[in-house]
Parts: structure tokens; sequence; C-alpha cells
């Protein structure tokens, strides 16, 4: 396989959801090793890279680079843990940087935007308490925070004793990026492009963040034909080398996703209303929560569409069609 030429290691970590797992991957190369996302920073996140780093006699100070995807809890947490264990630094897109800032680190700032969204979208007070607490449990798994090196679009990275270049992926979050061994074809496409699942897109509180992210998927997956892409490695889920199949199979499920969310607002519906029709019953607050924002980045997406309509009644937005 292409990524076993590499010096490519998948190490598959525990996450304490019904997504069981994350893949990060370790690059070696000659003059050490390379790291590809973090994980959750929890105790059985260390003990899975520690026993990895055991199974191939990896030092401390053979790690010369951790490169984050994006800057979720499951891939940015333990990259603190891991930078004050090898001293390497942690590489990240410049946008998402800032959304660790803001989000991380400043945690009041989220629950309380987050608060004022779903409240504002139609979610009921008791649920919308449980769904801000999730949010708060998973802030916690984001400490020790990482000193942080950013990264822009098109700039060419050293992984292992081969070159990547940092693409731009927004959407799963405003500033995603894969990073793409152009010489072997290799895309290592974090949340981005996933062979089974489609990945979470959301609507964030406004201040800072996108207003349209489903748009920038949609467009941001059409890019990656652009590239002579012959495998995918996905943080969720296997290998694969069917890049235009499965594009497709998620423009086309984005498109049916649209079209039913389109008919669930019916004369007039609130975001939580619809988000109560299109996903299943039994989903934990925190499954709720991701449910609720992309409910919201395809309402968002039809009314810039001109599909819809919005407007506001006694402060809870209504979504209808035109």
């Amino acid at each position: 396989m292409i990524f076993e030429a590499l010096g490519i290691y998948k190490v598959k970590l525990p996450l304490p959801f019904r997504l069981n797992h994350v893949n990060c991957y370790a690059v070696k190369g000659t003059q050490g090793w390379w790291l590809i996302d973090a994980g959750l920073s929890r105790e059985a996140t260390i003990e899975g890279w520690t026993k990895f780093f055991e199974a191939h006699a990896i030092n401390p100070s053979d790690i010369k680079g951790i490169y984050l995807t994006h800057f979720h809890p499951d891939h940015y947490g333990c990259s603190g843990w891991l930078q004050n264990y090898s001293g390497a630094p942690v590489y990240i897109g410049e946008i998402d940087a800032e959304r660790i800032k803001r989000y991380w680190k400043s945690e009041n700032y989220i629950l309380e935007a987050l608060n004022v969204l779903f409240s504002e979208n139609g979610m009921p007070h008791d649920v919308l308490k449980e769904t801000i607490h999730s949010v708060n449990n998973l802030i916690r798994y984001t400490f020790p925070h990482a000193e942080l090196t950013t990264l822009k679009p098109g700039q060419v990275v050293t992984i292992g004793d081969f070159e990547y270049e940092v693409v731009l992926t927004p959407g799963h979050t405003d500033g995603h990026i894969c990073y793409y061994n152009v010489a072997h074809g290799l895309l290592l496409s974090g949340d981005h492009l996933l062979p089974e699942i489609s990945s979470n897109v959301s609507l964030w509180p406004r201040s800072g963040a996108d207003p349209n992210p489903l748009d920038n998927f949609l467009k941001a997956i059409d890019s990656i034909r652009t590239l002579n892409c012959k495998i995918a490695l996905p943080s969720h889920g296997k290998p694969f080398s069917n890049i235009e199949e499965r594009i497709r199979q998620l423009e086309i499920h984005h498109q049916e996703r649209l079209e039913l969310i389109k008919n669930c607002t019916g004369s007039g519906s609130t975001a939580y209303e619809v988000c109560l029709q299109v996903f299943r019953q039994d989903l934990s607050f925190h499954e709720l929560r991701f449910a609720m924002a992309e409910t919201l980045a395809h309402l968002v997406y039809l009314v810039d569409k001109g599909e819809l309509e919005m407007e506001s009644q006694d402060g809870v937005r209504i979504f209808r069609m035109v």
C-alpha cells in the first residue's frame, strides 16, 4: 500500500461516544517520527500513544512534529500532552488556531453563544441545559493546551521523508486542513472526507464563524477532484481509494438532506422541530448538539439559496418554504 511505503502507521484511539474511535497517524522518517492528530486529552488516549511509542521504541526526542487537521477536541485535545512529552512543535491551520482561542480557551464564550443560538432556534430550556452541559464536559478534554504554530493554505511541510501540501478544506470546521502528498497521491483527509459516514457540518455562533458552512463544505469536497488523489487516510474508518465515487455519494447525500429539511419546515418550523424530524430519537445530548447545528447549517444554506425564508416570532426563528 502507498501509505506503508511512506512510513505511515495508523494509531486508533478510543472515544467515549457512539463514534468510538479516532484514527491518528504516526509517520516514520529517517530523522524521527511525526504525528497527525492527537485524540482527546484523557487517560485512555495517553495509554494508546504510550503503547504505540513503546512498541516502536520511540523516545520523546524522536518526535519531531505534531500536525493537526482541525480544532475539534478529538483531534486537538491531547496535543498539549504530546507537546509536553516530546517538546515537538504543534502545527494547525491559522483559522482553526483562532477557533481554539475563542472556543476552548474562553469556554464561557462558546457556552453562552451556543445557549443563545439554540434558544433562538427553538430548543426547549430543559434540553438546552443538558446539551450545553455536554459541551462543557467536552471542553475539559482539551487541557493542557498546546503552543501552536500556524500553517497557511498551499504551504508545503515535511512529514517523515516526504513533502505534503496544506490544503484548506472548510466545512467540518472553518479552518479544517488536509495534508496532501502530491508525489504519491495520498491525502491525510482528517474529518473532511470519510469513507462511510458523512462529516458533521455545523453552524457555529456567528461571531467569527462562517455563516454558511455547508456551502463551504460542498465546494471543498468538489475541490478534491482537482487533486490526483489515489488514496485517502481518514480520521474515522478505513483507508479508501474510491475518491470520486465517495465525493459524489456525499454530494447526493446532502442534496437529499436539503430536500428533506426543506419539506420538514412546512408552513413554519423552528430548527429544533426540524431536527427532531430528521435525526434519530435516541441521540445523547452530545449527539443532539451536532444534530441541531447540522440542521441549522442546512437551513441557512437553503435560506441563502432563496428556497426558504426565515422570520423571528417572539425571539424564536421560524423557517418556511418560499
